[in-house]
């Protein structure tokens, strides 16, 4: 009976390439950046303001927060005042100046995986400084402009806010990614093997960016099995879960396959290796003529007729287990069961050297690459650069080959194999 797989951490993600975040931006944002035409409003400060687009927004993506630029070009008009009276028809001092408005944007997901954007204004620089024009005079009025400028700074930062959580809908891509893992992978190539997931819960990964791309993603805890000859049914679907505070930081996946070795190979793996070999034991000479093994409770038995100083069948048991050095199954602590033990003590106590036991042990041994190496190449080409639907992929790499556990049945020996590495599940581009 197969036990639960070893957990899997499946990476989930959309990249969002920085040029075309900077493109979305850019569209979306007026080449009117704020405009105050009346001296009377804004308790009556008689002051007009029109700040405009000069060029084009740039961001970068630094430590763990966007940094913008905006190139403006802002005029101030100030109305004249007499006794603390406007004089709106009166000819206004106009300031004029060019500078670029900084911004940072941090990116967070939230439990419900809507994507939360906090923008903060990051100061200005003056490119050109503004001044006061009268008649052809400019008299520099810089000081009035710094003052006015982080005020109106404020309601740009919102307007960022709403662009990027309008523009990327990162629920709407997770709710098909999770969906999609219910779904069995055929792997490719001549073995009849699926690769099934079961998803449980996610966790929420840190923001990240590099090479031009800024990464949301999240960590999905699943259970992965390759299963031989048999179609598993779709999993049921169950409903995009709540974000969960990240506990496991790994990206380490395991794909668990349950490989199945009857006995019957064994028998004639194993006797045609060592079977009609003849070994010396002192003077003595025994020679092995058929193997037989199989499983008793939960040992591995040994069944072998031998011939020369001493005939008959000897029974021998012990205990199976992986040996990550060759890859092979093989069997530790072999000794003879009782039976063969009470009958051989009446006639040949020499057998009890412990020579018979230890030359079988390094004979028996069940090579389990042999058995698995095609399935495993066939399962790296699967999650390598696998296209699905909607623009996903499957993209990974198989690193080391375990054996979590082994179990006798009586008909052969079971091995869960556990293949580790990692392994995404997203998209190149959220903008798919």
């Amino acid at each position: 009976m197969q036990r639960k797989p070893q957990t899997s951490i499946i990476n989930l993600f959309a990249d969002l390439e920085i040029l075309k975040l900077e493109k979305l931006i850019n569209d979306h944002v007026d080449s009117i950046l704020y405009q105050d035409t009346s001296f009377v409003d804004n308790g009556s400060d008689n002051l007009k303001i029109k700040a405009s687009r000069a060029g084009e927004i740039k961001l970068r993506f630094e430590q763990d927060e966007l940094s913008w630029e905006l190139p403006a070009s802002v005029i101030f008009q100030k109305g004249v005042s007499v006794f603390g009276y406007n004089l709106p028809m009166v000819d206004s001092w106009e300031y004029s100046g060019q500078l670029r408005l900084r911004y940072k944007t941090k990116l967070t997901i939230n439990r419900d995986w809507t994507i939360k954007t906090t923008t903060v204004a990051d100061g200005f620089i003056w490119t050109k400084k503004p001044a006061v024009k009268i008649g052809t005079i400019d008299i520099p009025v810089t000081l009035v402009a710094n003052l006015i400028l982080p005020v109106y700074l404020k309601t740009f930062s919102a307007k960022i806010d709403q662009v990027i959580t309008s523009g990327f809908d990162f629920r709407g891509f997770a709710e098909k990614g999770w969906s999609m893992l219910f779904n069995p992978f055929k792997i490719p190539g001549d073995y009849n093997a699926w690769l099934s997931i079961v998803p449980y819960s996610v966790s929420v990964v840190p923001v990240q960016g590099a090479a031009g791309r800024i990464r949301l993603g999240a960590a999905i805890t699943s259970d992965v099995s390759c299963l031989m000859d048999n179609i598993p049914p779709s999993g049921k679907v169950t409903a995009l879960p709540f974000i969960q505070p990240l506990k496991l930081a790994s990206d380490t996946f395991k794909i668990n396959l349950l490989t199945d070795i009857p006995y019957t190979a064994i028998n004639r793996m194993i006797t045609g290796q060592i079977g009609d070999s003849t070994f010396l034991f002192g003077s003595r000479r025994i020679k092995f003529e058929t193997f037989r093994v199989y499983g008793t409770n939960d040992k591995m038995a040994v069944e072998t007729k031998i011939s020369g100083s001493i005939n008959g069948t000897l029974y021998l048991t012990g205990i199976p287990y992986f040996s990550e050095e060759d890859t092979t199954i093989r069997i530790k602590d072999l000794k003879f069961d009782l039976k063969t033990h009470n009958l051989l003590m009446k006639s040949s106590k020499w057998l009890f050297n412990g020579k018979i036991e230890r030359t079988i042990t390094r004979s028996v041994a069940i090579p389990l690459k042999s058995n698995i190496s095609g399935i495993k190449e066939q399962i790296a080409l699967l999650i390598r650069h696998y296209p699905l639907v909607y623009g996903f992929e499957l993209n990974g790499k198989l690193v080391r080959l375990t054996v979590s556990n082994l179990y006798l049945t009586p008909e052969s020996v079971k091995a869960n194999v556990v293949f580790s590495g990692n392994l995404s599940f997203g998209l190149g581009d959220a903008n798919h």
